[in-house]
């Protein structure tokens, strides 16, 4: 069956895209790359970033080769052709005003039981201005409850569960080997115990599955200071692993701002303005332990996470508007 210019266009973007990663390029260097064009900072590069950022340039360069193409033959909407990889998103991403974020040398830190709906909603729920809030979650037996093994009986014994992590969801494994969540919950008891000499590991998935997350919210609230017209999103997302490196350096593409409650364990989060705020705004750092909330845009601010030695690190999380 002859394709047509719209699929070979979609082929060919997926092919750059893969022979990009086979080629070492990350969104960190895309990164680097963008900073210096958005906010025109000419910094002296070595040898070795320079031949790295011409590499970055070139892929870039020919995507929009082929979206220029395929718009002249088909007159195709862009949105349609370019997959959702980093190197697109990246560029199809907006900027952003950065006033929000030019007088803060941390984030703002507040105990749950001062934080109240009119006072979030004035200062933080909309600013963009990141939030931890310590006990946010203090409340929710999920603290008591959330474990390796109660989330592997939850997604063993729901039928259709792990199917649809795998068919309708996202699944993140970071630094593993682990291509699904039905590995996850297969790896030897050993390792998921973290018990020393084992490989480490740490991974993220939402849920879509409805029996998963009326069990899960059986045990969690959304927090009780987002104001009462705000909307939640039907996903919970995951995250779990032990000691060491958690998400690297990346920016989200979801619809809203985040939230996050930290479960168990202690997790710290490097917060990172976007390129074109480099030279306004401060990268802010934040470290969550157990009953913690943090709120986040992670649209606008790029992030990463690190798990510190000792407890498993779990954490759930959504979205609100």
């Amino acid at each position: 069956m002859r394709l047509s210019n719209r699929e070979n266009i979609s082929l060919k973007l997926k092919d750059v895209y893969q022979e990009a990663l086979r080629d070492g390029i990350s969104q960190s260097d895309l990164h680097q790359v963008y900073k210096k064009s958005v906010a025109g900072k000419l910094l002296p590069a070595s040898r070795s970033i320079w031949n790295c950022e011409n590499v970055v340039v070139f892929y870039l360069s020919a995507i929009m080769t082929c979206i220029l193409i395929s718009i002249y033959y088909d007159g195709v909407d862009p949105r349609c052709i370019v997959g959702t990889n980093s190197l697109t998103q990246e560029l199809s991403r907006p900027t952003f005003q950065c006033d929000m974020c030019k007088d803060i040398d941390q984030v703002p830190t507040i105990d749950g039981n001062l934080l109240t709906k009119d006072l979030f909603l004035s200062k933080y729920a909309y600013t963009g201005i990141p939030l931890l809030v310590k006990n946010g979650a203090k409340n929710w037996s999920a603290l008591h409850t959330f474990s390796f093994d109660y989330l592997k009986d939850l997604y063993q014994l729901t039928d259709g569960a792990l199917e649809a992590v795998a068919e309708n969801c996202q699944f993140f494994p970071y630094k593993t080997s682990f291509s699904s969540l039905t590995e996850v919950f297969e790896m030897p008891k050993e390792q998921s115990k973290l018990e020393p000499g084992q490989p480490e590991w740490y991974v993220g998935w939402s849920n879509c599955h409805p029996d998963v997350a009326r069990e899960l919210r059986r045990h969690y609230t959304v927090p009780t200071f987002l104001p009462d017209d705000s909307e939640s999103s039907n996903l919970d997302w995951l995250f779990m692993g032990g000691f060491g490196g958690g998400a690297n350096i990346h920016i989200d593409y979801v619809q809203r701002p985040s939230w996050q409650a930290m479960i168990a364990g202690k997790k710290s989060w490097k917060i990172i303005p976007s390129p074109e705020c480099d030279s306004v705004c401060k990268t802010l750092n934040a470290t969550m332990e157990k009953g913690d909330i943090i709120l986040v845009d992670t649209n606008m601010w790029y992030h990463s996470t690190y798990i510190h030695p000792g407890e498993m690190s779990i954490t759930i999380g959504s979205e609100y508007d």
